[in-house]
């Protein structure tokens, strides 16, 4: 905005005074003071860049380690370990299915299992909601 305000300003000065001493000097200066702020805005746009490619290549880097991480991690665990591999804020509806089951009659079990894992489903979204606080 200020280069734009800049070019604007030397514009009007060219066609005002061409043979005024001090209007050429102001000219002259506000002409240097615009290829500074050039200058300066490319030198951001060329930093900005710069950090946008770093960003991509570590999120490239990070994604690759993931994969081989999940990938690598039954081998190194073994067959008798017993952690599985989940995903931040998802339920298995499986467990609330088989919970329901145990708790409530054949054709209530489903209604409930259903009505519950939804539940649980949306104040998992909400970053508020904590299902277990600590008290003093």
């Amino acid at each position: 905005m200020k280069i734009e305000d800049l070019k604007g300003k030397l514009q009007v000065m060219k066609h005002i005074g061409q043979d005024d001493a001090a209007v050429q000097k102001k000219m002259e200066e506000m002409n240097n003071e615009l290829q500074e702020k050039i200058y300066d805005l490319q030198d951001l746009e060329s930093t900005n860049k710069a950090l946008i490619y770093k960003e991509h290549q570590s999120n490239d880097e990070l994604h690759e380690a993931r994969k081989v991480l999940i990938q690598g991690l039954p081998e190194l665990l073994g067959i008798r370990t017993n952690i599985g591999l989940k995903r931040m804020r998802e339920l298995d509806p499986k467990t609330f299915h088989d919970t329901c089951k145990s708790r409530f009659p054949p054709d209530e079990a489903e209604i409930q299992a259903t009505t519950l894992y939804s539940s649980w489903q949306e104040n998992l979204k909400n970053p508020d909601w904590h299902p277990i606080s600590r008290r003093n």
